[in-house]
């Protein structure tokens, strides 16, 4: 088994096994509705991974975890490199404008996160 090292991989894998998973149940029980049955819960749970896995992939969530990671892009990471190796106004100026932009993604994510109906 290969060792899954990217986003791309991992979907792929999951990719292969909903298809492995829809055959079985295929082949289990041939008169099943398609709606019903254990396999379509499966098949849902394994594509809201997927979604899960190309968000990150394309930075559109930025809370990964209780609070473990924020997710970047390699340009955004970029421009923050760029304003520590080169101090100057306009590296600086994008660094801040990305900063603030990921940090507000962030909160948003988090305030969503929280459960408002806990008594503490």
């Amino acid at each position: 088994m290969a060792m899954i090292r990217n986003i791309q991989a991992a979907d792929d894998a999951l990719a292969d096994a909903i298809w492995w998973f829809k055959g079985f149940a295929a082949a289990r029980s041939p008169a099943m509705d398609e709606g019903s049955g254990e396999h379509v819960a499966l098949e849902g749970n394994l594509k809201e991974v997927r979604h899960f896995l190309n968000s990150i992939n394309r930075a559109s969530i930025r809370r990964l975890g209780e609070e473990t990671a924020i997710v970047l892009t390699f340009a955004e990471f970029e421009r923050l490199v760029d304003a520590v190796r080169v101090p100057r106004p306009a590296e600086i100026q994008a660094a801040i404008t990305t900063v603030e932009a990921v940090l507000s993604a962030y909160q948003t994510e988090e305030q969503s996160a929280r459960n408002l109906d806990a008594p503490f």
